[in-house]
């Protein structure tokens, strides 16, 4: 698994021009799987995830998490995060899970997330999907399954 983690004052998440879900302060995740990947590897980095600390505490130092500040997150599904790009200049997506299998780990990690008592807001999987935020910081920090 490999998200990105983007702290935002806001994020609201549209498809075909309808808004789907929005968040205020929190955490705008993109999400994607590979075809390695399984619940055993997602939960290690989905525990990251959960207790990542990227919020300001009173001395200004980034110490804080989610559930210390009453975040939110929206998690967005992104099979293009294992895009391979060494070879020309159009990325090879071979390395990311097949459909059903990522929905699967999806749906695990959106229930995963909401037992650690985080608010979390879903995407349209699969789907053709907009995103406007407001970037806080910027803060933006990669985790990835197999560096852990």
């Amino acid at each position: 698994m490999r998200a990105v983690c983007q702290r935002v004052n806001d994020a609201v998440l549209y498809e075909s021009g309808n808004e789907i879900s929005g968040i205020g302060q929190g955490l705008l995740v993109y999400v994607g799987f590979s075809d390695c990947d399984n619940e055993q590897t997602v939960e290690k980095a989905l525990k990251k995830l959960c207790g990542l600390r990227v919020f300001s505490d009173g001395e200004g130092k980034l110490n804080l998490s989610l559930g210390d500040i009453g975040g939110q997150m929206l998690f967005v599904s992104n099979f293009t995060l294992y895009g391979e790009c060494s070879r020309g200049y159009r990325p090879s997506f071979i390395k990311s899970a097949k459909f059903e299998p990522a929905k699967r780990l999806y749906d695990f990690s959106l229930d995963y997330i909401r037992r650690r008592g985080v608010e979390v807001k879903p995407c349209v999987f699969g789907g053709d999907m907009e995103i406007k935020s407001t970037a806080s910081g910027p803060v933006n920090i990669i985790i990835d399954s197999e560096e852990l």
